[in-house]
């Protein structure tokens, strides 16, 4: 599975947000509904602001989202237009993000947690994943159109943040994550940082 493991404060997500949402290949999947463990999803082109969730991203024309029946003896329900939203039943009744299966490399996921847990006023580790070509051995190869996309995302990242070490401290060895402004100044200040999501 390919990451882009990041440090970022609320601030730092706005420029985020206003990147996706500019993306004319990309669409946020937002929960529209719930009740008990019965949602309803839909695919919007912009949000208006992150808080510290799970979220998904749709890469638009790449192939359809299929909503597992569980079964290897019944297919699964392809969503026709995510765009009108759509309804699916899951195990839990605390789902941010919808389930289309382990083999779903037309999404990707994006967490964003603030504050960390392994120490005292710690920023959490963030972060993008997706699944790529990891079932390609299966048959189930990523569209060429979302590696290009997940390509232009790091080069997005990689422009807008620092690159840090991971796990080790400031100064300490090779890049492994990135650091936005905000989430930057308060690492160089002393601020430790999570290194488990």
């Amino acid at each position: 599975m390919a990451e882009i493991i990041l440090y970022l404060t609320k601030k730092d997500t706005e420029s985020i947000v206003e990147w996706i949402n500019h993306e004319d290949e990309v669409a946020w999947i937002v929960k529209e509904s719930q009740n008990c463990n019965v949602y309803r999803w839909k695919a919007v082109n912009c949000i208006e602001e992150i808080k510290a969730s799970e979220y998904c991203l749709w890469k638009i024309g790449a192939g359809n989202l299929r909503i597992p029946s569980g079964s290897h003896e019944t297919e699964d329900t392809l969503v026709l237009d995510p765009f009108k939203g759509w309804e699916q039943t899951l195990d839990t009744d605390s789902a941010e993000t919808p389930w289309f299966g382990a083999a779903a490399p037309e999404t990707y996921n994006f967490t964003f947690r603030e504050k960390g847990k392994e120490a005292e006023n710690s920023i959490g580790r963030s972060g993008f994943n997706w699944i790529g070509n990891y079932f390609s051995i299966i048959g189930n190869s990523a569209p060429e159109e979302c590696k290009k996309w997940w390509e232009r995302l790091k080069r997005h990242i990689k422009k807008n943040a620092t690159g840090i070490p991971w796990p080790g401290e400031l100064g300490s060895g090779k890049v492994g994550a990135y650091a936005f402004p905000e989430a930057y100044d308060q690492l160089k200040k002393g601020c430790a940082k999570d290194v488990n999501p």
